[in-house]
């Protein structure tokens, strides 16, 4: 019995692919490539001098392969995964500190004001330079003035000028502090703005912590892995949750006696959210 002839082949083509289709949904691409390959064959043989046409048992053979290769194809499956959050941190004690001074005068005559401002920025730089300060770590700001104003009857009335320079200086020795302050306010600065404690290798120790925190992660997921009877068997991802060191800032409030001042400990912690894959 004559099932089709050639020009039927390539309806048979359609028709084949659109079954492999439907099971390519639940297998892996080869399925519908070999469907693809089968059918192929198919219109090559029908094409071939002997080809002519094909008879129901040939038909039967060629769509029972097809179908078997497809169906032995192995089903896709998501991996089973585990997501853990996990923190580590280490406590620093700050190695540096950041002075910041100002030096502000009032008067009448702006120029006279200006000098002074100049004479004691003079005598502080000098200081520091006795105390082994590299000029790197000192920076001295230019002068800043405004007019000052009083009210009489309501009506604003100039009375002079306020004058203000501020300077910084970076000690790399923390012991130092008091000792700077002090001499600082003797030769004339007016006001200790703030201060800022340092802890000069931050990044440093953070890719330490950041590598704790990964550890502790997968420790973690161990641990929970082993109580569902399963087991960690790789790392699918790894998202660093923490942000950049902060310095730590701390607004000294001055001492009447020396080597007082206490900077404390500088935090540094590091995040991580860990994927892994369990078997």
């Amino acid at each position: 019995m004559v099932l089709w002839s050639k020009p039927r082949c390539f309806s048979f083509w359609c028709n084949s692919r659109a079954l492999c289709s439907r099971r390519a949904r639940r297998r892996i691409k080869t399925s519908s490539a070999c469907c693809i390959l089968f059918s192929c064959s198919i219109c090559t043989y029908l094409h071939s001098p002997h080809g002519g046409v094909m008879t129901a048992r040939k038909m039967s053979i060629l769509l029972i392969g097809c179908l078997t290769l497809a169906a032995c194809q192995p089903i896709t499956q998501e991996p089973r995964t585990l997501t853990v959050s996990s923190h580590a941190d280490i406590e620093v004690e700050p190695d540096q500190v950041n002075i910041n001074l100002s030096i502000n005068r009032e008067g009448q005559d702006l120029t006279l004001l200006k000098q002074e401002i100049d004479t004691t920025t003079a005598a502080i730089i000098t200081f520091l330079r006795e105390q082994q300060i590299d000029d790197r770590d000192i920076r001295s700001y230019q002068i800043n003035a405004s007019p000052r104003y009083d009210y009489k009857d309501g009506e604003r009335l100039q009375r002079g000028y306020t004058a203000t320079r501020q300077v910084s200086v970076l000690l790399r020795q923390v012991s130092n502090y008091d000792t700077i302050i002090n001499q600082a306010l003797e030769v004339g600065a007016t006001h200790i703005l703030n201060s800022e404690f340092l802890v000069s290798e931050t990044e440093a120790l953070y890719q330490q912590v950041l590598e704790q925190a990964v550890v502790n992660a997968r420790a973690k997921a161990d641990k929970m892995a082993r109580a569902a009877n399963s087991a960690v068997v790789d790392v699918l991802q790894i998202q660093e949750s923490s942000q950049t060191p902060v310095r730590y800032e701390a607004t000294m409030r001055m001492q009447q006696a020396a080597d007082v001042s206490l900077p404390g400990t500088n935090k540094i912690r590091a995040q991580v959210q860990v994927t892994y894959q369990l078997e």
